[in-house]
């Protein structure tokens, strides 16, 4: 087994390939996104609120000092004798805030360190404010590195007595804080992750349940069996799937029963002249007559060149059923010319008058090949079934956006209850001397449908037959 070396490589060409793994990455990723967003929008709350509630704190711990300072002031100007006992100079007292914050839990307070100055002349400090140095802001909150520590620094000044005092506080405690608010809000989240994935997988296969069956069941079925799908609970999204197949799996049939007939009408077509032929052959041989032999090969040849243009019929025929045939913008004019030109000698030998009358020379969207093609088969049509003498006229003329070219002959024409079905493949009329393959008409009909066009037949009033194709021109 060759294990890729490219793991992400292969996730794309899995999430490329399965329905479920696309859609477990739509559900997934916008669910982990818009919880990421939750989360970062609460813990952008948490943060701004703890730091208000942390600055509510120092600026709560600095008036409650200063009161406290006030109250001692007064209580000693009730003692004082002389005002030199209050200028004399004093060494500043350290200060603790107490030592029973491990029993209280409250740890974050022993990272608290204050100064209170007066007058310039420091006063109190904490045994943590050792090494603050001089004063470090004249008001208010800052952020402040002292010996490679940042502290939240809030100072207080009472101008009225002199006094300022700076309350401070250690950021790692803060720090510490929002480490806990992280783990709180997204611990839990990434535990959430492969929680969604399995229910999204879960959710999906069983969602998808349907979809597999559907394939399980064309995947088993046999190559001729072209029967319709069954519903499977014909779900909203399935069913117009399902609809479509069964409109492919009609179709297909359909054209597989065309083809079979076709073989089959194709293979009974060749057998006639091929045992004609064989049947000729052995009499030639048996005969001694040269005479006889002479009409027997005669006869040989006739059948040689029907089998010949049979076989150029059905692979004509077989070439625009399964060919993309382009057309182009063509001048009809010069394409009718050409092949009213292939098909003179004929009529000479019958002593037909063939001629061409042109109202207008139009320019259309055709294929040159199957234009010819066609009207190569309804001149044909028209020359061996009119007597001789007769008269063979091919017509084109425009009538506004619609351009019409006719084939009119004065042959004895089709029975009305036969006309139907002559445009079908190897249909020919009985009691008619004159014999052919049976696919000319079908040829021309598949031709106009590759070119757009309608094929009329009709016989004329005035006798004979008309043969018209008519083609829409585009404004």
């Amino acid at each position: 087994m060759i294990i890729s070396s490219k793991p992400s490589e292969d996730l794309a060409i899995l999430l490329k390939k399965s329905i479920k793994g696309r859609l477990t990455l739509y559900v997934v990723v916008p669910v982990m996104i818009t919880l990421l967003t939750i989360g970062g929008i609460g813990f952008n709350a948490a943060y701004n609120e703890a730091q208000e509630i942390y600055d509510s704190d120092l600026s709560h711990v600095a008036g409650l000092m200063l009161s406290l300072l006030h109250a001692e002031d007064e209580e000693e100007s009730h003692h004082a004798h002389d005002e030199d006992a209050v200028k004399k100079t004093v060494d500043p007292d350290i200060i603790e805030l107490g030592n029973d914050f491990d029993h209280t839990g409250q740890q974050q307070d022993r990272q608290l360190a204050f100064r209170i100055w007066k007058n310039n002349q420091l006063l109190f400090y904490s045994k943590k404010a050792t090494d603050f140095g001089d004063k470090h802001a004249t008001g208010g909150f800052s952020n402040q590195f002292i010996v490679g520590k940042e502290w939240r620094l809030y100072v207080l000044v009472d101008r009225k007595d002199g006094y300022t005092l700076e309350v401070a506080q250690n950021l790692m405690v803060r720090k510490e804080l929002i480490s806990k608010v992280l783990t709180t809000i997204f611990f839990p989240l990434i535990l959430l992750l492969p929680i969604i994935l399995i229910v999204t997988w879960v959710g999906l296969r069983a969602g998808l349940k349907p979809l597999i069956t559907l394939s399980q069941a064309v995947k088993s079925r046999s190559s001729l069996d072209l029967t319709p799908l069954p519903g499977y609970h014909t779900l909203t999204e399935i069913t117009p799937l399902i609809s479509s197949i069964n409109g492919l799996l009609s179709n297909l049939s359909y054209a597989l029963k065309k083809e079979r007939r076709f073989t089959d009408l194709a293979a009974h077509e060749l057998r006639t002249p091929i045992a004609i032929f064989k049947t000729q052959a052995q009499t030639a041989l048996k005969s001694t007559d040269d005479m006889e032999r002479q009409m027997i090969m005669e006869a040989q040849v006739k059948a040689a060149d029907r089998a010949t243009n049979m076989v150029d019929q059905l692979l004509t025929l077989a070439r625009l059923e399964h060919a993309d045939i382009p057309t182009e913008p063509l001048s009809l004019s010069l394409i009718i010319q050409e092949t009213i030109e292939e098909r003179i000698p004929l009529a000479k030998e019958k002593q037909i008058d063939l001629h061409i009358e042109e109202d207008a020379v139009p320019i259309i969207q055709v294929n040159k090949e199957l234009f010819a093609l066609s009207l190569s088969n309804l001149v044909g049509n028209a020359i061996k079934y009119t007597p001789a003498g007769g008269e063979v006229i091919v017509r084109i003329s425009e009538q506004g956006r619609t351009v019409i070219l006719s084939v009119c002959d004065t042959g004895p024409g089709v029975p009305e209850k036969k006309l139907p079905y002559i445009t079908e493949r190897f249909y020919r009329i009985s009691n008619r001397k004159e014999q052919g393959t049976g696919l000319g008409l079908a040829i021309v009909k598949r031709a106009a449908e590759i070119m757009g066009a309608t094929l009329i037949l009709r016989n004329r009033d005035e006798g004979g037959f008309e043969s018209t194709l008519q083609f829409s021109v585009g404004a």
